[in-house]
């Protein structure tokens, strides 16, 4: 009986704790959030072009990611697609690595591994960069969405 009753004790020591740690998505310091691309970075003269794209990236503190697409209103039968889902690794404190689960635009990509370099500028912008088939590093601006009020 003792130690059913330590072992109560212990695991609501535990649920307390997890349920203090939460840190709520927009919010968060960390590269965890919801993001929309909103420029890339000429590859000659290293110049920002704002891009209005409906490409977004959902980062979770569970070390899973989705990005999404949104098409416009051109043709509404293809709404807003999931892109791309799967799970990364923060590598170091400017490095991660994506494992892709399912790449619905490219599906060569399903199953790969891709090194991605990131920067958070700011609260409010997150700089990446990733290799193309070519292997030219494609340097992206993202904008933190912020929460509705």
């Amino acid at each position: 009986m003792k130690n059913l009753f330590i072992l109560l004790i212990l695991t609501a020591s535990m649920l307390a704790n997890a349920q203090a740690e939460q840190t709520q998505i927009p919010e968060s310091e960390s590269i965890v959030g919801i993001w929309r691309q909103t420029g890339i970075i000429h590859p000659k003269n290293g110049e920002l072009i704002p891009v209005l794209s409906g490409n977004y990236k959902l980062i979770n503190p569970d070390r899973t990611f989705f990005t999404f697409v949104t098409w416009g209103t051109k043709d509404p039968k293809k709404g807003t697609t999931i892109g791309q889902y799967g799970t990364y690794e923060i590598k170091t404190d400017s490095t991660l690595v994506e494992n892709v689960i399912k790449h619905s635009m490219d599906p060569n990509l399903n199953g790969s591994r891709g090194t991605l370099r990131y920067e958070l500028k700011n609260e409010k912008t997150l700089m990446m960069a990733w290799k193309n088939n070519m292997g030219n590093w494609v340097n992206e601006e993202w904008t933190r969405l912020p929460l509705s009020r």
